[in-house]
């Protein structure tokens, strides 16, 4: 049980450690201030309506290839609760930002059960996995005002911890709730009943046959609605993404593979999977690729490499070891495994149309749940193995430790860098000598003057100020 796992004496130093390395992230991540991209237009639309009712039944056909209704609606509560309570657009709308952050994290900690010294040990890879992993970085900087893919992060792992108990009445309730508010805020909220399929397949206790059926019908529900509002899939060429060693622009994208999409679809599916397991591509560009041409390598490019590759070959090792024996026989970490594991594959199947570092955020969770797993095997078998092959794997753990810190620290670089970066963008909204491209609208122009003097008028550090060093380590 939850309960007996957090009062386990192993449990408090992991918590104290995931704080120590949590905190820091999320007064970063506080710090940037509310992006002109993909923020401003949701928040001035929500607030033009006059009522919850008319936003909602416009939104569902705001466009002609999404289906996400809830962003209006959760941007107009908040600018509702920010009214009442008379606090900043900033302090409101990043606070959700850095509770997403928190709800990850405590449902991270809730998934790995730390219960005795072996699993303190791997906790302590396993969570740097967690941070270090770039689409961990990449759901952080999200501009949404609410962020969709840490929702859809938090509702992934919120089903897979209540699949790791026994079956309670509510499971199935709780589960429909979660898919249907991921699925009213992005697509790839499609990802919790990915996760309540995998945990199924598993055999992980706290998932039964009705859950199941409830989700399923669920989801199916959301796609025939998608059908009657006559809301289609993006194709190629909505989004840019990267092939080989360039990234190419919608326009692009579609003039090469818009009359023959298998071939690159099929590279983005099996990029997607790369990019987590081996850090490479990234958004479709292979950067090796690109620094071999160029003759020129970033260090932070083979860091990351390194890294990954390192991981991925423990996850091998232990699917390897583990798995091949009958499903009967599996124990409760194999299963975990197993579900982890298959629902960061499914993952990949998002990227068809084009691949980003965020669609793939749900995976990187699971892939940092894998590694927890098989970290805590290879400490387990240490016992059993001769002094050199004991001595090999402890080097091989604190060195790949140490890397995916060195790019769990990276975070609080990029997450600054990109808090000056954002306030710069709002140097060019509402411009004195651009008066004629004022909005018109006094709600629209009013809420836009609040939020570009709230984010002009926080501090932020210049990458003047940074080491110079950093980006060649931290930053593809």
């Amino acid at each position: 049980m939850v309960g007996t796992a957090l009062r386990s004496p192993a449990a408090a130093p992991a918590i104290v450690l995931a704080t120590l390395m949590t905190m820091p992230l999320a007064d970063s991540l506080y710090r940037i201030p509310i992006q002109v991209s993909d923020s401003l237009e949701p928040i001035v639309i929500a607030a033009k309506y006059d009522s919850a009712q008319h936003l909602l039944h416009d939104s569902l056909t705001f466009s002609p290839s999404t289906f996400r209704p809830l962003r209006y609606l959760q941007a107009r509560a908040l600018l509702a609760f920010t009214q009442a309570t008379g606090l900043t657009y900033h302090a409101v709308f990043r606070g959700v930002h850095v509770v997403l952050l928190l709800m990850l994290v405590a449902l991270f900690v809730a998934a790995l059960r730390v219960r005795n010294v072996s699993d303190l040990v791997a906790f302590t890879v396993a969570f740097p996995v967690l941070i270090g992993i770039h689409t961990f970085l990449s759901m952080l900087l999200e501009a949404f005002p609410v962020n969709h893919f840490a929702e859809v992060g938090v509702c992934a792992l919120g089903v897979f911890v209540l699949a790791q108990h026994t079956p309670r009445w509510f499971v199935p309730v709780v589960a429909c709730a979660l898919l249907v508010l991921s699925l009213s805020v992005i697509e790839s909220g499609a990802m919790v009943w990915i996760t309540v399929i995998c945990c199924a397949a598993a055999g992980l206790p706290g998932v039964n046959r009705t859950t199941v059926v409830a989700t399923t019908v669920v989801f199916a529900g959301y796609l025939l609605l998608r059908h009657l509002l006559g809301i289609s899939s993006p194709g190629i060429g909505g989004h840019g993404s990267g092939f080989g060693d360039r990234f190419y622009s919608p326009e692009e994208l579609a003039q090469r593979f818009g009359a023959h999409p298998l071939g690159f679809m099929l590279y983005n599916v099996i990029g997607g999977l790369a990019s987590l397991l081996f850090a490479e591509p990234r958004q479709g560009v292979y950067a090796l690729l690109a620094a071999w041409r160029a003759g020129e390598m970033h260090p932070v490019v083979l860091i990351n490499v390194i890294a990954s590759s390192a991981t991925t070959a423990l996850l091998i090792w232990y699917a390897a070891a583990r798995l091949p024996r009958s499903r009967s026989a599996w124990s409760d970490a194999d299963r975990t495994f197993v579900a982890a594991s298959a629902a960061l594959v499914a993952n990949a199947a998002f990227n068809a149309v084009y691949i980003k570092d965020e669609i793939m955020s749900p995976a990187g969770l699971f892939y940092a749940i894998a590694t927890f797993v098989a970290v805590r095997a290879l400490i387990d078998s240490l016992p059993t193995r001769t002094v050199a092959a004991t001595s090999f794997a402890t080097c091989f753990l604190v060195a790949v430790a140490a890397l995916w810190t060195f790019r769990a620290i990276g975070d609080q670089y990029q997450l600054r860098y990109h808090a000056f970066i954002t306030r710069n963008d709002w140097v060019d909204v509402l411009r004195p000598d651009k008066h004629d491209d004022w909005p018109k609208d006094p709600t629209e122009l009013a809420i836009t003057k609040r939020l570009r003097a709230e984010a002009i008028g926080r501090r932020t550090t210049s990458p003047s100020f940074m080491p110079r060093w950093a980006e060649r380590y931290w930053v593809e």
